[in-house]
């Protein structure tokens, strides 16, 4: 028998498909008296509010759990693609008039694609609610895809890929993405290619549509001013004439078809860029999201890479004085996770930028992290967290990742109970776990030295030159 929650006082968090269809739920209460309920429609959709109160303005999203790992050689850039021709127009709405209907109000409206899922959002008055929950349904329910559209924004999309391009840290994320995650579907980039843009036909489009914004794989998630029962009595005048026949509970939750372990192989690899700039990267195998070690590996990235104090940006950029930039970063996903440092120096200094970041991460690995730092990082992470929890838009965020990606909701109190749970001794073993794997370094700069390159690849136990 399935494990179901017992309390109604911060309730433990379960997935849907463990919600009876057409039933509603309290799912949390929050100590400053904000309440997280769900309803499940028959038709599986999923509406997710969180009431705040003294709130003014309200924060709306409609996520669709798929994102760019769906995707096949076919459809490489399909997620991204779609999240453009939605804003184009529905059958009830030009584009112009979506964005004039926003407008109107004092909103904003934008959208995101990442690589599980996707997310429509707008930010509205909490009068204005009803307004933004029919503008965001029938762009995501009912869009046009026309031809002429499709043409039309692919040429946007090749624009915003040339962007990319022009950017040497997003293409040394990209390349370690690759390295790291090898022949995972993580691995593929969120925008697709110039080739399979300029390829992809409408049929193509249409039937990854018309596969993934099913009702059993989308969620409608509102904080702020909103009452959760006149919410969902919207959702159902607004999608009331859609031909969506009623979910089997199986269908409720995105399935990962295997579970994708990280090589450890280490390498370098090299792109030219004609900048002024050079940008020095690495990456390593990460932990997924539901990782019982993820809280102390967030503490060990604050202390290496996360701020002003840390360790890289005071040895590289203050003590040094060989970047501007200097960060770390951990990217989660269901079933693999990326850990990554970078900064952006001068050519010729790319391999003492590269030194400096390795003696670090040996020196942690070696030795663990100083009692001090463990404080200041804790302190970091529960301090950004507390503070984002007063946006509606980061508690939106937060209802629908756990509906779509994590299958898990949070208090502010238990996720800074669990931040303030991590020891000296748990960032320690975390660090020997994932810092002392090989590391895949990206280089994009220009032709260089030899010299360089070969300091550099000396740097790598197995590195080469080529």
């Amino acid at each position: 028998m399935k494990k179901r929650a017992t309390r109604r006082n911060n309730v433990a968090f379960f997935p849907a498909s463990e919600q009876a269809a057409g039933s509603s739920r309290l799912l949390l209460r929050e100590s400053d008296g904000a309440t997280v309920r769900r309803t499940v429609l028959p038709n599986g959709l999923r509406v997710i509010s969180e009431e705040i109160p003294g709130s003014r303005s309200v924060s709306l999203g409609v996520w669709a759990g798929v994102g760019s790992r769906d995707e096949t050689d076919q459809s490489r850039g399909a997620a991204h693609f779609l999240e453009h021709l939605l804003f184009k127009g529905t059958h009830r709405r030009s584009a112009l008039a979506i964005a004039s209907e926003i407008d109107a109000v004092g909103g904003i409206a934008n959208a995101f694609t990442s690589k599980e899922y996707t997310c429509f959002y707008a930010k509205v008055l909490g009068r204005d609610l009803p307004v933004a929950v029919d503008v965001m349904l029938d762009m995501t329910t009912q869009p046009l895809l026309a031809e002429s559209d499709i043409d039309a924004e692919r040429t946007v999309v090749v624009e915003e890929i040339g962007m990319h391009e022009d950017d040497p840290g997003d293409r040394a994320g990209e390349a370690l993405d690759q390295a790291v995650l090898v022949d995972s579907p993580l691995a593929r980039p969120i925008l697709g290619t110039r080739e399979s843009i300029a390829s992809m036909n409408p049929a193509t489009i249409r039937s990854f549509y018309r596969r993934h914004y099913r009702p059993e794989r989308l969620a409608l998630t509102a904080a702020g001013a909103v009452d959760h029962r006149k919410l969902v009595t919207m959702v159902r005048r607004a999608t009331r004439d859609l031909d969506w026949a009623e979910a089997t509970p199986r269908k409720l939750h995105r399935r990962i078809s295997r579970r994708y372990r990280n090589p450890a192989t280490g390498g370098i690899g090299w792109q030219e860029w004609s900048g002024g700039q050079c940008t020095v990267a690495l990456a390593m195998p990460g932990l997924p999201r539901a990782h019982p070690e993820r809280p102390a590996l967030e503490v060990l990235n604050e202390i290496i890479g996360g701020g002003m104090s840390s360790r890289l940006f005071q040895n590289i950029r203050e003590t040094h004085g060989l970047a501007y930039s200097v960060h770390s970063g951990h990217s989660a996903y269901s079933d693999a996770g990326v850990w990554s440092a970078g900064a952006g120096c001068q050519q010729e200094r790319a391999g003492e930028v590269l030194e400096l970041m390795l003696a670090e991460l040996d020196a942690i690995v070696a030795n663990g992290p100083y009692v001090e730092e463990v404080g200041r990082a804790k302190g970091h992470l529960s301090g950004n967290l507390v503070l984002g929890s007063e946006e509606t838009s980061a508690r939106m965020a937060a209802l629908g990742r756990a509906e779509v990606a994590t299958g898990e909701l949070l208090s502010v109190d238990q996720a800074l109970g669990r931040i303030a749970a991590v020891s000296v001794d748990d960032v320690s073993a975390v660090a020997r776990k994932v810092l002392s794997a090989p590391p895949n370094v990206s280089i994009v700069g220009g032709p260089g030295r030899v010299r360089e390159r070969k300091k550099i690849a000396a740097l790598i136990q197995g590195g080469s030159s080529e």
